[in-house]
């Protein structure tokens, strides 16, 4: 069964006050009002330091998809029952237009308001499928010149379809985006693809790597390298610190442009305990809210391909 359409009812600017809490400023309409009570639960979809970008709510009016930069946040308010995900897509192709510094924000919301809806038009219906670069994609699955848009998952949470990059272009997410409306259009339909890394706290995927020292669990670690200088043809081992242009050989005193060094070995050194080990302790933590990373987080996310809809097979 085909979605309803999704329209949004208004939008909200709100704040965060260290002192009073989320503040509510403007919206458009104005017929519509937010409570200080509403702007709560907004700020709680955001998770308890703010750092969810997206989040769902649900108040009295109807279900709300709202945008965090802290200490600001825009809320759009939809019906129930209409697909929040296509606001979230919209509200993030939205998002670098805003001025979230704006002296005039009744102007900067009404602008934000039209803005949506022009962008949930260009990507829903009829719209959506006269881009030429959707049309010339949606054509080749038709005619099996291009049988299925596989996901290429890189360390940082980028999902990469390059065999759709030709189509829709080099933007990853805007590609992603695109093609979550194709699929809202039953024209695709996904399927699932390979394990992805997804926490199981907040849901992201962006990871950061820490080393520790095997033997006492600092994270005070020096990478001692090795290197061989260019200018006596010797190894030396030295410590590439951050903002470092160039380094002395030990063995001719000349000094090399960091550039210019080839690195043969590096081996982690702990300042807490003098420990040196080319074997140190890797942990993975999320970039989003610091939980470490356990094996099923590593697995538990799910990938999706991307295939073209035959209505005839239905």
């Amino acid at each position: 069964m085909k979605r309803l359409d999704t329209v949004p009812k208004a939008i909200f600017s709100i704040w965060w006050d260290d002192r009073l809490g989320p503040m509510v400023g403007r919206s458009y309409p104005e017929a519509i009002p937010l409570s200080s009570e509403e702007a709560v639960t907004i700020f709680m979809g955001h998770g308890a330091n703010m750092e969810i970008s997206v989040g769902y709510s649900k108040i009295i009016s109807g279900v709300v998809v709202s945008y965090m930069r802290p200490p600001n946040c825009i809320a759009v308010l939809l019906e129930n029952g209409e697909n929040g995900a296509v606001i979230e897509r919209n509200l993030m192709r939205l998002a670098p237009t805003i001025d979230f510094d704006s002296d005039n924000w009744e102007k900067e919301l009404q602008k934000a308001f039209y803005g949506l809806k022009d962008l949930i038009n260009e990507t829903t219906g009829e719209e959506l499928l006269l881009n030429p670069s959707v049309k010339q994609l949606v054509g080749d699955m038709m005619n099996g010149r291009l049988d299925i848009i596989v996901p290429k998952h890189v360390l940082k949470a980028t999902v990469r379809y390059p065999n759709a990059h030709e189509y829709l272009g080099d933007d990853d997410d805007e590609v992603e985006r695109l093609l979550k409306d194709l699929e809202d259009e039953e024209v695709l339909e996904s399927r699932t693809y390979g394990r992805k890394v997804e926490c199981r706290q907040c849901g992201d995927s962006d990871l950061t790597i820490e080393l520790l020292c095997p033997s006492c669990n600092s994270n005070d670690i020096h990478k001692v390298y090795t290197v061989f200088c260019p200018k006596c043809s010797n190894n030396f081992q030295t410590v590439l610190i951050d903002d470092l242009a160039d380094v002395t050989c030990i063995s001719c005193k000349q000094p090399v442009k960091v550039s210019e060094l080839s690195v043969v070995d590096v081996e982690p050194l702990c300042n807490k305990c003098g420990t040196a080990s080319n074997d140190p302790k890797i942990v993975f933590r999320c970039a989003t809210c610091g939980k470490q990373l356990k094996g099923a987080d590593l697995l538990s996310g799910t990938g999706l391909a991307y295939y073209f809809r035959n209505v005839s097979d239905e």
